[in-house]
């Protein structure tokens, strides 16, 4: 170690290893173990740096400095100290592989010795903290400067500006010279490598070491980092904008030790950000640069000159100063471009690049008048860059401009032809793209990953069509995808959800343009049709309800092709039609007519799973439509089904919801008691596979239903717990349907019977959001009938008119379940506000429906509004005797809770009549039954006003 100058005076302890550099000896106890010298240098370098990816070069140049070696040198004493050392807690190697970048040590370390105090490394907590190698920082060091000052105070700071500007280049500067700033150091996520919003979350914490230790992740994240001091770099987060805005508000509120620095070509809109615009490097005009000292002053230039003397030790003098200025203003400053251009140098002159830029961009700009004139330098140095580039690589960059988002080796490889270049010369055509920056590649969570920049992509699509090969090309690209949705299609009912989507959903993009292009320019309808059927579950995962609807309406319009697939695929479109119809803004015939279209063709083909699912979707129909009888029925025809089949899952999902339909038709008790069986031997929520079968979450959609005739059948514990259950789970699942029905089902009437307007105010909000997010029309009617209860109870005067607009419009879409409750909510809301005409109008439209529709379970509640009316207009002989009936009717159905809404309404009636013996002796049986664990204004309003009764505050 004294001849190679390495010695650090520390000893380094892991398990019952102890390795002293400065002795070059490894020991295990007492005994030393014989390690060669170079295998002994490159495990120092390991273990100074633990935690940290430490690429092969510099291993390489560590261990043998100044010396060329092959990197088999650097394998074979990988293995050798792999066989020397311990194994991890894991059971894997204490040095990990990481694959194209080099190599990590993974083992719990203590260090000692030195000039520094005992030290120690746990990899189960440490983050990763590794930033970019990038080259040095030039031209914005006041820029890094300002914006490390500006950090401490506004806590989030977003670098904004256009492709190619250097915004990575600052914030990776940033984190670097505030490494001593943070205790717990800095990480760095690159939110380029996803194209799916719902994956920055996943992204963060892996990045930050923490990936799948939590069901929801966010929380996770919070949990994880609470207490530390650290720096977050967010890079890249144009594409998903949003939802990255939307942590980083979060994390920056929940964190006051995190600080985050973010790129983006636009700002985030956080309340709390600060944002900076980075414009390109300055640059010498027309009149400046003639001289070296001149053109030295302006970063644009700095910039080139360095490149290339890194490349081939160039020195700028004042001969080729105006021509390096010049190259600098043909490409606007933009450092990119310029890294791209000084590239080139070592093999061509300045004059001579700048006649090749000159002549290759000047027909670019003439033509792209209306591009901004750094995008099309930018552009026109890709050309540049593309002219050189060997045929081979050139096709290949061609040929990946139609992947819209990222993509790996294999995906490359999916699409090429490989019958003239083998396997192996397309990956290496693909690492010489990415070494030359015409790709990006970055690790994800599993593997390297490419992608092209916008610009990039944009030019390599026009050079396709130019070669006539884009038909050939996007033909490869859909019949890929094709065999990798039909795989995905397989892989569905038993690989676990969140693995399944992860590996998945960010091919929407690609999914899209591939089903576009076949049924248009491609002209391969069969190719669509089949991706379209095979797509079906993904959509179904994502909650993309409407988008789903308009492509399987495509396929099933192409008559022609769809003749000549499988008619299993047929079978899966219409079904998966029908369901589409179920989530639309008009249930009519033609979802009854879907529904059994896609049975019919299920057991023509005897395929069990879709003669369930078709089953199924008609009882869901059928039930909200307000044919309660008929779900029934069919319900039961799915439960005979499934038992014969053994299919014990979906008998789960069957059970439920014929349940939900005897609640609607007013056995509030019977429905209770079984769907508190169903929940208690359904109480796992660990299988996530195929979680959109039955449209929505199993754990989920059986609580929603438990919630409601829990709250109903007055226990007000169970139901809470219960909806507390079903809005977590569908949170952690990220599955907007489930969440949706959630709130819609359970949570908002819920809220509202407590009384608790703040609550019900926010799950108003967070069922708009969904609706913004998924096109799930079926509930925007209930969400601005909520709306306008909430409204309502806070004194709106327009309250009343929202919830009767959205009553209309669910009657409008034949969304008739649950229409008398509404209607009962509204008529009461009505009489609070005087508006008696309308109170009544609603009520006797709220009963001749329930009776039309057999909708029995909320007639305690229109029995009391009518009591109400009654007592209104005097008649409190009749007041009486039908709030009396509200009361047996719900105490015989199991409602207990309408059942203390009726009696209380009854007991104010009778203290009006002096019957106070007689209102505390109906009372005090029913208050009884409730607890004051839970808040609820019902149960105060109650419990006030018999003891009111009992303390004589109302004397006879």
């Amino acid at each position: 170690m004294e001849r190679s100058g390495k010695s650090d005076g520390k000893t380094y302890c892991f398990g019952d290893y102890r390795f002293i550099p400065d002795r070059q000896v490894l020991m295990l106890r007492d005994n030393p173990l014989r390690v060669g010298s170079r295998a002994l240098d490159l495990l120092q370098l390991l273990v100074s740096r633990a935690g940290e990816v430490v690429g092969k070069d510099e291993l390489m140049s560590f261990a043998w400095p100044n010396t060329f070696v092959h990197e088999s040198n650097l394998k074979v004493n990988i293995a050798a100290l792999r066989r020397a050392l311990p194994q991890a807690p894991s059971g894997r190697s204490c040095i990990a592989t990481v694959t194209g970048r080099g190599y990590r040590f993974v083992a719990p370390l203590r260090i000692y010795g030195g000039d520094q105090p005992h030290l120690s490394f746990d990899p189960a907590n440490a983050f990763i903290r590794q930033l970019p190698r990038l080259p040095q920082l030039v031209g914005r060091h006041d820029v890094v400067a300002e914006l490390v000052a500006r950090l401490p105070e506004s806590r989030l700071v977003t670098v904004v500006g256009p492709a190619g500007v250097g915004k990575t280049t600052v914030a990776v500067a940033m984190a670097k010279s505030l490494l001593d700033n943070y205790r717990d150091g800095v990480c760095f996520v690159d939110l380029a490598v996803i194209g799916d919003p719902q994956l920055v979350e996943v992204t963060i914490a892996t990045s930050l070491g923490i990936g799948g230790r939590w069901a929801n992740t966010l929380a996770g994240i919070v949990e994880a980092l609470r207490s530390h001091e650290m720096l977050l770099v967010l890079d890249n987060c144009e594409h998903v904008l949003s939802t990255a805005s939307a942590i980083a508000e979060h994390l920056t509120l929940a964190l006051p030790g995190l600080h985050i620095i973010a790129t983006s070509r636009e700002p985030l809109r956080s309340r709390s950000e600060s944002v900076y615009r980075l414009s390109p490097l300055r640059y010498p005009d027309e009149h400046r640069g003639e001289n070296r000292t001149d053109a030295l002053t302006f970063p644009a230039v700095q910039l080139f000159v360095q490149r290339v003397n890194e490349a081939c030790g160039y020195q700028l003098d004042d001969a080729d100063a105006p021509v390096v200025a010049a190259i600098c203003r043909r490409l606007d400053g933009v450092a990119l471009a310029i890294e791209l251009a000084a590239s080139r140098l070592p093999l061509l002159k300045p004059t001579t690049l700048l006649v090749l830029l000159e002549h290759s961009f000047e027909p670019l700009v003439a033509n792209s008048a209306a591009t901004p004139p750094r995008h099309q330098t930018l552009i026109a140095t890709l050309e540049w860059s593309y002219q050189l580039l060997s045929k081979d690589e050139a096709k290949l960059l061609r040929l990946l401009s139609v992947f819209s988002a990222g993509f790996s080796l294999s995906d490359v490889i999916g699409v090429a032809d490989y019958t003239d270049r083998g396997i192996e010369e397309i990956a290496t055509c693909t690492e010489s793209l990415a070494a030359k920056s015409l790709l990006s590649a970055a690790h994800d969570v599993e593997r390297l990953r490419y992608r092209l920049l916008d610009s990039t992509r944009s030019f390599a699509a026009e050079q396709l069509d130019r070669s006539g090969e884009a038909a050939d090309a996007r033909s490869r690209h859909a019949r890929y995808l094709l065999r990798l949705f039909e795989q995905a299609e397989a892989e569905w009912p038993w690989r676990p959800r969140n693995e399944w989507t992860a590996c998945y959903a960010h091919r929407t993009n690609d999914l899209r343009e591939a089903i576009n292009w076949s049924f248009g320019k491609g002209a391969e309808p069969e190719v669509g049709v089949r991706l379209t059927a095979a797509a079906i579950p993904l959509w179904d995962e994502l909650s993309t309800v409407a988008e789903s609807r308009r492509f399987v309406e495509r396929a099933l319009q192409n008559t022609e092709a769809l003749s000549r697939c499988d008619p299993a695929v047929r079978m899966k479109l219409i079904a998966s039609y029908a369901s589409g119809l179920n989530f639309s803004d008009h249930l009519g015939p033609e979802a009854d007519a879907a529904w059994a279209e896609a049975n019919r063709l299920a057991r023509e083909i005897d395929n069990i799973d879709y003669q369930l699912r078709t089953l199924w979707g008609l009882g869901i129909l059928q039930s909200f439509t307000g044919r309660h009888r008929q779900a029934i029925a069919t319900l039961e025809q799915f439960a005979k089904l499934a038992c014969g089949e053994d299919e014990r899952l979906a008998i789960v999902e069957g059970e439920r919801v014929r349940l939900t339909a005897v609640f609607y038709r007013g056995d509030v008790k019977r429905s209770h008691c079984d769907l508190k069986r169903l929940a208690h031997d359904n109480a796992t929520t660990a299988k996530r596979s195929a979680v959109a079968r039955f449209q929505m979450d199993r754990f989920v959609s059986v609580r929603v239903a438990l919630a409601m005739t829990a709250w109903v059948a007055g226990d007000r514990a169970e139901a809470t717990a219960a909806l507390r259950d079903a809005l977590d789970h569908s949170l952690a699942l990220n599955h907007t349907v489930s969440h949706s029905n959630a709130l819609a089902q359970a949570a908002l009437p819920i809220a509202v019977w407590s009384g608790d307007t703040e609550i019900a105010r926010l799950h108003v909000a967070a069922l708009a959001r969904n609706l913004t997010l998924r096109e799930i029309a079926i509930w925007r009617p209930v969400c601005l009938f909520y709306h306008g209860v909430v409204g309502s109870m806070e004194g709106d005067p327009e309250g009343v008119d929202t919830m009767h607009l959205g009553i209309e419009q669910l009657v409008a879409s034949n969304f008739l379940v649950r229409v008398p409750f509404y209607l009962a909510i509204l008529a009461e809301a009505a009489l609070r506000d005087g508006r008696i005409a309308l109170a009544r109008d609603c009520l006797s439209a709220a009963f001749d429906r329930a009776d039309r529709q057999g909708e029995h379970w909320s007639r305690p509640e229109l029995l009391r509004v009518r009591g109400m009316l009654q007592r209104l207009d005097g008649d409190l002989s009749g007041a009486s005797e039908t709030l009396l009936l509200a009361a047996e009717t719900a105490r015989e159905s199991g409602a207990l809770f309408f059942q203390l809404r009726a009696s209380t309404a009854l007991a104010e009636l009778w203290v009006e009549a002096d019957r106070h013996a007689a209102a505390a002796e109906l009372l005090s049986p029913v208050c009884a039954e409730f607890d004051d664990l839970l808040p609820c204004g019902n149960v105060v309003k109650a419990r006030q006003l018999l003891e009111a009764l009992r303390q004589n505050t109302y004397p006879d």
